[in-house]
């Protein structure tokens, strides 16, 4: 048995009046569910099987202009992939790096 803390996620959080925008903005979007009650059951279940895996999850909230301005300081496009990258950095998982 070991001492070590559980490992910190974090995961990508919307507020349901942002979740129309936040979608429109992704260059991903068709990988969203259409709808904020369709995300946040997915979301909710993604949360549950992390916690029953031991991990701990931290909701980060991606509000629009934040995370724009975000993607254009590190020269990213609003994917999946930046979403979890920001949601990492911002729940102190990983070190904020410079641009690519």
């Amino acid at each position: 048995m070991t001492d070590a803390p559980p490992r910190r996620i974090g995961l990508p959080w919307y507020s349901r009046e942002d979740y129309p925008r936040i979608r429109d903005m992704m260059s991903d979007r068709h990988t969203l569910a259409p709808t904020y009650d369709g995300w946040l059951a997915a979301a909710e279940n993604n949360e549950a099987v992390g916690l029953q895996a031991g991990l701990q999850i931290v909701r980060i909230m991606i509000g629009p202009d934040a995370f724009a301005q975000w993607c254009k300081e590190k020269g990213l496009e609003p994917d999946s992939a930046a979403r979890t990258r920001y949601a990492a950095e911002m729940s102190g998982t990983v070190a904020p790096t410079a641009k690519p």
